[in-house]
């Protein structure tokens, strides 16, 4: 998944920093400051790599969400959890024994303007999207694309954001997982407009 390479990436990054200036002799405080520095560049206005680690990120998707938008019964018990790089997630097994994951992230970085997420979209379908062949979704933000990385993703630009809200379905080994495309796309843009309103 993106968010794992970008996360391997990063600690890649940082440890590559790190050896370089303990090597070259560079005094504690030297090299922390060049190692913000090189974390600033890359996490930078145009990157978005990485995670916004907003510390609201539960409060604008709730298990009240879930709940509704996959109309489950309340005996169906949920789990939830917010890492430490401001990932929800909640988590849950149907009758059918099917397992569902539903991820709210955003990019990382504050509010950008409408020329930054530009440019940033086009970079991401460039790079992270191009073998995913997103599809446009209509009626979400200000744009939205759907695509099949980690299992089913919605990403979404509004009011200055980027942010995703992915759909995985695992089943037992030898299942066949379902194909409902349409359904997850009609899900997540439920549970991203939700999102957006309390932004």
């Amino acid at each position: 998944m993106k968010t794992i390479q970008v996360k391997l990436k990063t600690l890649i990054l940082l440890v590559l920093v790190s050896f370089i200036f303990i090597s070259c002799g560079n005094d504690k405080k030297e090299g922390q400051k060049d190692l913000k520095k090189q974390m600033d560049e890359l996490e930078d206005d145009n990157s978005f790599a990485g995670s916004s680690k907003r510390d609201d990120i539960c409060k604008l998707l709730t298990k009240k969400d879930i709940l509704s938008t996959f109309e489950l019964s309340e005996e169906i018990e949920i789990k939830q959890s917010a890492d430490r790089n401001a990932i929800c997630s909640y988590k849950w097994q149907t009758m059918d024994e099917k397992y569902n994951t539903v991820m709210l992230n955003f990019a990382s970085g504050g509010k950008r303007t409408k020329s930054q997420i530009d440019k940033a979209w086009k970079k991401q379908n460039k790079s992270v999207y191009k073998k995913h062949k997103p599809q446009n979704v209509s009626d979400v933000g200000d744009r939205a694309s759907w695509s099949g990385l980690g299992g089913g993703q919605l990403r979404v630009a509004a009011d200055g954001y980027i942010f995703y809200v992915s759909h995985s379905v695992m089943v037992m080994p030898g299942e066949e997982k379902p194909k409902d495309t349409q359904g997850m796309i009609d899900k997540t843009s439920t549970l991203a407009k939700q999102v957006i309103e309390r932004m």
